[in-house]
C-alpha cells in the first residue's frame, strides 16, 4: 500500500524554507497519488532539513491510520509502505512492556519498535515493506526495504539533499535533472546490480537497510540475505515431514496475508502457485463460513489459445467453488497499457508482463467490489525451482543430501547425458545473436551458464547501441554485471561447491530476475498504478528460509521412468504439499511461462498490420531516437523494417526477438519524454 518520499539536508547544505520544502514534497506526492488515493500527510522539520510525505492506500485501520507517524514524544516520525504481518501480537507484547500506540495501524510498529529495539527493529518485521524514519534528537535518518525487495525504494543525492522515495519521479520537484547512466544501459545494471538507467539514481538492495547522518554521510547495511543449507549435510528430518512442512508454512502465510479491513480477492492463473493460494484461501475462509465465497481474476487471451489458461483457471475456480472475473487481454489492449507500463515501472520493458499486470490490476479496481489488494502467487518459481532452466542447472552436481534420504538418483554418466539434453532443449532465444561472454570463469560459477542467459533474454537491444557508446563503455557484458552484483559469499559458496548448483542458481535468478525485475515490472508498480496492493504469499521469510534449508533433490526430483529414462519433475515438494488444495490437472501440469501473448496473422493475410507493429512504427522514429542520444538510428532502422515488414510468431507467448529489442528502445523514448532525460552526448 501507498507511496512515499523523503528529503534530508545534511548540516553541510543550505535547505530551502520550511514552507518551501512543504510545496515541493507535496508537488512529489501529487506525481504518485496513484499509489494512495485514500489521504495524504506530510511532516517538515522547523528548520526545513527534514521532509517525509506519504499519500495512503487504507488497508488497515482505516479511521487512524494515517501518516506520517509519530510517538507521543514527536522525537519519531516516520513514514511507511507495505504491510507487516503479525503485528497483533507483537503490539500486545509491547503494550505489556509499557508502550504506547496511538493507532492501531501495523505500521505504527516501526515507531514503536526503534523505540525498543533500535535498527534491530528489523528482525520483527514480517512482510512486504519500505519505510523512512526521522529521529529528531539523533539527527538521524532510518530507512529500510524488505527482505525481497517487494516495496519499491530509491535513493539519490541532489544538489546535497538525500532523496528516498518510492518511485523516482518523486524526485523531480525536489531539483533532480535525470541523466543517463550509460555504463548502467550498456551493462543491463538495472537487471544485474542496484543501478537503474539514471545517473545517480540507485535502488535500496533488498534485505538492506539505510542511516543517513547531518554530517552528510549515506550508508547501506544488509540485514537479511538468501541462505542455503550445505550441499552435503546430514537431512534432520524426513521427506513426510518436509512436505508437511512445506504446507503448514504456506498456509500459515495465506493466513496471514488475508489480514484485511477492506474487500480483497486473488489473482489465478492455470498454474500451481496461484491456484494453490486460492485453495488456500478458500480452506481458511470457510472455517469461519462454510459458505464463502472467494473471488478471483484472471487474464484471458482470447487472441490464443494455446496459451490462454482462462480454461484451467475456470476448472480451478470451479473446483474450489470460487468466482472468476475473466479479464479480456488482447494484443491491442497490451499495447495500449505498453508505455503506461514503461513510465510506471521505470525499468526497460520488453515483454508484455507490464502491460498485462496493468490491465488485469485496472480490472480488478474497477469491478464495482472496491477491491484494494490481492494476494498472487509470484515468487514461488524462484523459491521451489519452477523454470525451465533450472533441471540443467540441478544436474550441475550431485546430491549426497537425497541420496542420504534414499531418493533414486541418476548415476553420474546418467546426470551428464541429461544434461546434454536439456543444453540442447532449452536453450533461451538471444538477442540479435548476442552471446554471454565474460574473461573471467569465475563470474559465471556465479550461477549457471543457462541462468545468465535467460536473464539475458530480458535485457536485450545490445546492437541498438552507437559505436562510440561501446568504445567508450565496452562491449555489453551482462554476465559480469550479474557477477559483480550479487554477495561474495555466492561465489565462495558455489566455486567451494558448499551451496548445491541449482541452489547457486536459485539464488542468483532470485536477485535478479524476480527481485530486480517480475516484482518491479509485474508486481507492485503494476498494481499500484491502481490502488491495488498485491501481496506474494510465497514470499514469506519463514516459508523461503525453510524451503532453502531443503535439498536440491525435492525441488527438482528425479523420476525414472519404466524405460530407465529420468523426467525431471520442477517444483516436487510443492506439488506433494499442495496436493489437497489443488486438482490434478494442476497438480500434475508442468511449468507454462507466463507470457502475454501478441496476436498472430490469419493464415496467408500478409498485409495486416498488427498493434505492436503499428504502435512501434509510430513511435519509432529517426527524430526520437536520436534525440536519445546513445542509441544508432540505421541500426534500429533496420530491425524496424525487418520486424514491420516480416514479423514471426514464435508460439507460447513468445514475441519476435526483434520486437523486443524495439520494445527497449521504445523504453528510452519514454523515459526521456517522461523525465525530461537531456540528449546523451558521445
Amino acid at each position: 500500500m501507498c507511496g512515499l518520499i523523503s528529503a534530508f539536508y545534511p548540516d553541510s547544505v543550505e535547505p530551502p524554507s520550511a514552507e518551501t520544502l512543504q510545496q515541493n514534497i507535496d508537488a512529489s506526492l501529487e506525481i504518485i497519488k496513484y499509489r494512495g488515493p485514500d489521504s495524504r500527510g506530510i511532516y517538515v522539520s522547523p528548520d526545513g532539513r527534514v521532509g517525509l510525505g506519504h499519500v495512503r492506500l487504507s488497508i488497515i485501520d482505516l479511521e487512524t491510520g494515517q501518516q506520517p507517524l509519530s510517538d507521543e514524544e514527536n522525537s519519531i516520525h516516520c513514514v511507511v509502505t507495505g504491510e507487516i504481518y503479525d503485528h497483533d501480537r507483537i503490539r500486545a507484547e509491547m503494550v505489556a512492556q509499557g508502550y504506547k500506540f496511538q493507532t492501531k495501524s501495523d505500521s505504527e510498529l516501526v515507531v514503536q519498535l526503534y523505540k525498543r529495539d533500535g535498527f534491530n527493529l528489523l528482525t520483527h518485521l514480517r512482510g512486504e515493506f519500505a519505510f523512512v524514519l526521522y529521529d529528531v534528537k539523533r539527527k538521524l535518518q532510518f530507512v529500510a526495504r524488505d527482505r525481497f525487495g517487494i516495496k519499491p525504494l530509491y535513493y539519490t543525492v541532489s544538489n546535497g539533499c538525500i532523496l528516498f522515495g518510492s518511485e523516482i519521479k518523486t524526485f523531480m520537484p525536489l531539483g533532480w535533472q535525470a541523466e543517463w547512466d550509460i555504463d548502467s544501459i550498456v551493462h543491463q545494471g538495472d537487471f544485474g546490480d542496484e543501478r537503474t538507467v539514471f545517473k545517480g539514481v540507485k535502488k535500496l538492495a533488498a534485505g538492506y537497510y539505510a542511516v543517513c547522518r547531518a554530517s552528510g554521510d549515506l550508508e547501506t547495511r544488509p540485514y537479511w540475505d538468501l541462505s542455503y543449507s550445505s550441499a552435503t549435510a546430514t537431512p534432520s528430518e524426513s521427506i513426510e515431514t518436509m512436505i508437511s512442512n512445506v504446507r503448514d508454512l504456506l498456509v500459515n502465510a495465506v493466513r496471514l496475508r488475508l489480514r484485511s479491513d477492506v474487500p480483497w480477492a486473488v489473482y489465478l492463473s492455470g498454474g500451481i502457485d496461484s491456484s494453490s493460494v486460492a485453495g488456500i484461501a478458500t480452506k481458511l475462509l470457510r472455517e469461519k463460513d462454510p459458505n464463502a465465497k472467494l473471488t478471483t481474476f484472471t487474464l484471458a487471451y482470447v487472441e490464443d489459445p494455446a496459451t490462454d489458461e482462462s480454461p484451467l483457471a475456470e476448472r480451478t475456480a470451479n473446483f474450489i467453488g470460487a468466482d472468476l472475473i475473466k479479464v479480456e487481454a488482447t494484443e491491442a489492449k497490451l499495447v495500449g497499457f505498453l508505455e503506461d507500463a514503461m513510465y510506471h515501472c521505470e525499468h526497460v520493458t520488453n515483454t508484455f508482463h507490464g502491460a498485462g499486470k496493468l490491465l488485469l490490476s485496472k480490472a480488478v479496481r474497477d469491478a464495482g467490489f472496491k477491491v484494494k489488494v490481492a494476494l498472487s502467487g509470484e515468487g514461488s518459481d524462484e523459491v521451489f525451482a519452477g523454470y525451465p532452466w533450472f533441471p540443467l542447472d540441478y544436474l550441475r552436481s550431485p546430491d549426497p543430501v537425497a541420496a542420504q534420504l534414499g531418493i533414486p538418483l541418476p548415476t553420474d554418466a546418467e546426470r551428464h547425458a541429461l544434461s546434454e539434453e536439456y543444453q540442447a532443449n532449452t536453450r533461451m532465444p538471444q538477442f540479435m545473436d548476442v552471446q554471454l561472454h565474460t574473461g573471467n570463469k569465475n563470474l559465471l560459477d556465479i550461477g549457471a551458464h543457462r541462468t545468465l542467459e535467460a536473464i539475458w533474454s530480458f535485457a536485450g537491444g545490445a546492437k541498438m547501441f552507437k559505436k562510440e557508446v561501446i568504445e567508450r563503455v565496452g562491449e555489453p557484458d551482462v554476465a559480469r554485471c550479474i557477477a559483480e552484483g550479487v554477495e561474495y559469499k555466492v561465489r565462495e559458496n558455489s566455486v567451494s561447491g558448499r551451496w548445491h548448483a541449482l541452489h547457486v542458481s536459485l539464488y542468483t535468478t532470485a536477485k535478479t530476475l524476480m527481485g530486480r525485475t517480475i516484482l518491479n515490472i509485474a508486481g507492485d508498480r503494476a498494481d499500484m498504478a491502481h490502488a491495488i496492493e498485491s501481496r506474494p504469499a510465497f514470499l514469506d521469510h519463514h516459508l523461503v528460509d525453510y524451503v532453502n534449508s531443503l535439498p536440491a533433490s525435492l525441488k527438482i526430483r528425479p523420476i525414472q521412468n519404466p524405460d530407465k529414462s529420468w523426467t525431471m519433475v520442477e517444483k516436487w515438494i510443492l506439488r506433494q504439499a499442495m496436493q489437497p488444495f489443488i486438482t490434478d490437472e494442476i497438480f500434475l501440469r508442468k511449468k507454462v511461462p507466463f507470457n502475454p501473448p501478441p496476436a498472430n496473422k490469419p493464415p496467408g493475410d500478409t498485409d495486416l498490420v498488427l498493434p505492436l507493429q503499428a504502435h512501434l512504427k509510430a513511435r519509432l522514429t529517426q527524430e526520437s531516437v536520436e534525440r536519445v542520444g546513445f542509441l544508432d538510428w540505421p541500426s534500429v532502422e533496420e530491425v524496424l523494417d525487418g520486424y514491420t515488414t516480416a514479423a514471426t510468431f514464435p508460439g507460447k507467448g513468445a514475441i519476435d526477438a526483434r520486437a523486443r529489442v524495439l520494445m527497449s528502445v521504445l523504453s528510452y523514448v519514454v523515459f526521456q519524454e517522461k523525465f525530461g532525460v537531456p540528449t546523451y552526448k558521445v
